[in-house]
């Protein structure tokens, strides 16, 4: 099975992405691992684009497709934003103390849960692509 939507790159479509969050999570049979990750990477990703990926000047659209298959998850993002390669940014620090502003936590997760994260970034056409896989 397999699902997609394409929304404006700003807030609104975050919220659009989601409620289409809400309705894959009632449609497939995703455990509680695969559901977190689904939703954790699709509105941590989209942020991001949102925030920095994009400007007023430069804002596009944001493409999301989910499949499921054989259990596996597969979430792919794609925009025509700034490129960013979320494998090669650094991890957050951890042991900062508390009350101090950190960053970066939800992209640390999306990485420490996903199977399998890959990322493209294609030149010509300026689109971006991230694919998040989990596994049963």
């Amino acid at each position: 099975m397999k699902h997609q939507i394409e929304v404006p790159g700003d807030w609104s479509g975050v919220a659009a992405l989601m409620a289409f969050c809400d309705d894959l999570e009632q449609r497939w049979a995703l455990t509680d691992d695969q559901r977190y990750l689904m939703r954790l990477a699709i509105e941590e990703i989209a942020t991001n684009i949102v925030k920095y990926g994009y400007n007023d000047a430069t804002r596009d659209v944001i493409q999301v497709s989910c499949a499921i298959e054989a259990g596996c998850l597969q979430v792919v993002i794609r925009d025509r934003g700034q490129p960013f390669d979320p494998r090669d940014h650094a991890p957050p620090e951890l042991s900062a103390p508390a009350g101090r502003d950190i960053g970066g936590l939800g992209l640390f997760f999306v990485r420490e849960l996903a199977d399998q994260l890959s990322y493209h970034h294609d030149p010509a056409s300026g689109w971006n692509e991230l694919i998040v896989t989990r596994g049963p």
